[in-house]
């Protein structure tokens, strides 16, 4: 595992303890502002890991390097874990698109291993994001390649 991958796990790690703090506004309010642009802005900590994580996905995506592209998608998947909702676990959920840039460094094998974590993503987290990776997935096992 290179370095980079490394630091997302870092990364996930550090949100995964200070992420989860006490919010000032509710879910209702974040889905709001999320769907309606209309909210809150989104919190420092919360933006600062959803930039980050685009940025290390976007470097291995870049290094083309498959086992690091396999291990971030495996990271990123596997967040959130927790059917309840909260405002650390609709950011996870977020970076479920981020695993789409890495799908050209996938081998069949590995697209089909993919696919089958984005099961274990709770159905409520299962956003348009969610949904665009599974269909982006599913598409690549169907088109001819090397």
């Amino acid at each position: 595992m290179t370095e980079l991958c490394e630091k997302l796990k870092e990364i996930y790690g550090k949100y995964t303890e200070v992420g989860g703090g006490e919010r000032k506004r509710s879910l209702s309010e974040l889905f709001k502002g999320w769907f309606s642009g209309q909210g809150k802005e989104t919190m420092p900590v919360d933006k600062e890991f959803m930039e980050v994580v685009t940025e290390y996905t976007k470097k291995i995506a870049e290094e083309g390097d498959r086992e690091d592209a396999l291990t971030a998608a495996e990271l990123i998947l596997g967040m959130p874990k927790s059917k309840k909702f909260s405002e650390q676990d609709l950011c996870f959920a977020a970076m479920h698109s981020n695993v789409a840039q890495l799908i050209p460094l996938f081998t069949d094998d590995d697209v089909r291993a993919v696919r089958e974590l984005t099961q274990n993503v709770p159905k409520q987290y299962r956003f348009p994001v969610y949904k665009d990776l599974v269909k982006a997935l599913d598409e690549r096992l169907k088109a001819p390649h090397d």
